[in-house]
């Protein structure tokens, strides 16, 4: 007896003796999505192979599986309409039986071959008598062989609407398309027919085309005549065929350019289920597409194709760690930078999962990629926030600034984390407080310790980026929560931070790392007077004096002049150990560079500090030449903040505007839009 199904729809052959492991699991999910399609009304049938079956087995339901069981080689079955699957364990179907199946099947409308090999398992396409078939799909075994395809009857061709080929060519194949008269879409990827024209020209049917390969002009030229062509894809075509695809005079709305079809097939196969692998090297492949998130343009039609519900989705479901892997780090490139992707990652569900894959056990992969991903969505988004906090980030995030055993792992997961407590702490008080109550003070003090070795391996994660990401965003962080906030001020250098940021002062450290360093003493020095003095004592005077040389870039000279200029505020003994660690000169010397306008405030504002009721330091600066450049900081070529900045230490030094008005210009100064750059 012959396998019987009621009211058969679908129809999945495979043809081959033997699959490859890939091609067995991209068939399983096919069968799976079948089945979830299938119903009592009108079910789906797949004929499978037996590396097949302890693949497919576990997605099937209860009744399913009842009615397969004991199903074995050469037994035949007859199902009702309510079974959505009959596998066959036969090592493939024969030209012959498949044959004999479509006479019995006459109400397929969508038929796959898969693993085809030769000529003639396509032979029982010259004899079935399909006559409701819309979609045909052949798949070749070997893209490296071409397989004929026979003359169809002409049955099979009468209402097919859908074409989608590979590894098959030949005159019968050109004769055969052009005899579906109700074609719309015909995709034809590694199709070994280069002259297509007789098969598009005059097609009043054809919507969609998918070329592959080397097409030849003249195929291009015969588009013209296609009325309908709404999209053209020239994916695997040479790129100068783009060009002259321009240059005619064709009706599509949608020239598929090569970027846009691959983000189709991407987020396509995010959802390709039970195929672990392809999903990753998509969610990877959309993540790089986007230029590690500086490219808001592809952000954007990314996620206009659907991809952020996907990548979710993998987060939120039982997948393997590498895709995982791919899919936070997708998450995090999307987001970055981009509020209205970052709004929709949250409103898809983004953030629980994420939160769950901080687990101690995850891998170090997966443990960056999630904390990324949460940094990239929180990062200048107060609704996100929000959200991640209450979400219970903070715990997990702190507890990872001290994960791992070895120092690679440690210090990247350890900059990931901190990276994300700086993009919850950033202006958000609510993180802040979370941060800080969650431990994270003395956990980021002593993640800024592990920078003061100097062996070898530090130098190679130094050169890596986890260590100097790791104590950037550490400082940083720290700086967020001491701002503004004495208490905290002090419970950060209670907790010991004031030494191993005056160490990250030092010249064998990055410019970034330096620049962390700088901010975070500035902070914990504003308008304290016990820190000022800590940090004084810890030698930090003469390391951010180090960094005003000329040899040092110009933002970190700024940050050096506005740290020293709130280490002397209203202190007499950092004002004494200011100058003589030899400040002075430097800090005039910043006074007639080109530089933005904020620099020279900076250093204004430090001389103004250092002789502010301090009579040697004012002897000093005057003796320093420091009058002149103040003086033409005056003018009104220079915005009002800066003139201030000048007249405050002006008035301290005995200067004024009209005593030196004749003073030589003895530097060259910018216009005033140049100067405040």
């Amino acid at each position: 007896m012959e396998i019987k199904v009621a009211a058969l729809e679908a129809l999945v052959v495979d043809m081959g003796a033997q699959m490859a492991a890939m091609q067995a699991r991209m068939m399983a999910m096919e069968a799976s999505m079948a089945t979830q399609q299938g119903g009592s009304a009108s079910c789906d049938a797949v004929l499978l192979s037996p590396d097949l079956w302890p693949v497919l087995w576990p997605s099937l339901d209860h009744a399913s599986k009842a009615a397969l069981r004991g199903v074995s080689k050469g037994m035949r079955s007859q199902v009702d309409a309510s079974i959505k699957v009959v596998a066959s364990p036969a090592s493939g179907f024969s030209p012959a039986e498949l044959s004999a199946a479509l006479v019995h099947w006459h109400a397929v409308h969508d038929l796959t071959l898969l693993a085809v090999s030769n000529d003639a398992d396509l032979a029982p396409l010259a004899t079935a008598s399909l006559a409701g078939l819309t979609s045909l799909t052949v798949r070749q075994a070997d893209p490296g062989r071409v397989v004929d395809v026979p003359t169809v009857s002409s049955s099979v061709a009468a209402a097919l609407r859908v074409i989608n080929v590979s590894g098959c060519g030949g005159l019968h194949f050109v004769d055969f398309v052009c005899s579906c008269e109700q074609l719309i879409c015909l995709r034809m990827p590694s199709v070994s027919v280069s002259d297509l024209s007789p098969l598009v020209a005059g097609s009043e049917t054809l919507e969609e085309l998918w070329m592959a390969g080397s097409v030849m002009v003249k195929t291009l030229e015969s588009l013209e005549a296609c009325t309908k062509l709404r999209k053209l894809d020239l994916r695997d075509c040479y790129h100068t065929l783009y060009a002259q695809v321009e240059d005619l005079q064709l009706t599509c709305t949608q020239l598929a350019d090569p970027e846009s079809v691959e983000i189709e097939g991407l987020v396509h196969e995010l959802q390709r289920d039970m195929l672990d692998d392809v999903q990753a090297v998509a969610a990877y492949a959309l993540g790089e597409l986007c230029g590690g998130g500086e490219d808001a343009e592809m952000q954007t039609a990314i996620a206009a194709a659907g991809a952020i519900p996907a990548l979710v989705q993998l987060l939120a479901r039982d997948v393997s760690t590498e895709v995982q892997v791919a899919a936070a780090r997708a998450v995090g490139v999307l987001a970055g930078g981009h509020a209205q992707n970052q709004a929709a990652f949250a409103a898809a569900g983004a953030v629980p999962p994420l939160v769950d894959l901080l687990r101690p056990e995850s891998s170090r992969d997966l443990l960056t990629a999630a904390a990324g991903a949460l940094r990239s969505l929180g990062s200048n988004h107060a609704l996100n926030q929000a959200a991640i906090v209450a979400a219970g980030a903070i715990p997990p995030l702190v507890n990872l600034l001290v994960h791992g055993d070895d120092e690679y792992t440690r210090h990247h997961v350890q900059a990931a984390a901190a990276c994300a407590l700086r993009a919850l702490a950033e202006g958000n008080a609510q993180g802040e407080a979370a941060i800080s109550a969650a431990g994270g003070i003395p956990a980021l003090v002593k993640l800024l310790e592990c920078g003061g070795g100097d062996d070898e391996e530090e130098d190679e994660e130094e050169e890596d980026g986890g260590l100097t990401a790791a104590l950037v965003a550490a400082a940083y962080t720290l700086c967020d929560l001491a701002e503004g906030n004495v208490q905290r001020q002090d419970a950060i250098a209670d907790a010991g931070a004031i030494p191993p940021l005056v160490r990250m002062l030092g010249l064998e450290f990055s410019t970034d790392v330096q620049k962390a360093a700088v901010r975070a003493l500035h902070i914990l020095a504003a308008e304290n007077a016990k820190n000022q003095l800590c940090i004084a004592r810890a030698g930090a005077i003469p390391g951010l004096v180090l960094l005003l040389r000329p040899e040092s870039s110009a933002d970190l000279q700024e940050a050096a002049a506005d740290a020293l200029s709130r280490l002397a505020a209203n202190h007499a003994l950092n004002q004494a150990a200011i100058a003589a660690a030899g400040a002075i000169p430097p800090l005039v010397r910043l006074l007639g560079l080109y530089l933005p306008a904020s620099a020279l405030k900076a250093a204004a504002d430090a001389l103004h500090n250092l002789v502010s009721s301090h009579e040697q330091n004012q002897v000093a600066i005057t003796a320093a030449g420091a009058i002149p450049p103040l003086v033409e900081l005056l003018g009104h070529d220079f915005p009002a903040d800066v003139q201030a900045a000048a007249a405050r230490t002006l008035r301290h030094v005995g200067g004024d505007r009209d005593e030196y008005k004749g003073a030589p210009r003895w530097c060259p100064w910018r216009t005033g839009a140049a100067a405040a750059g």
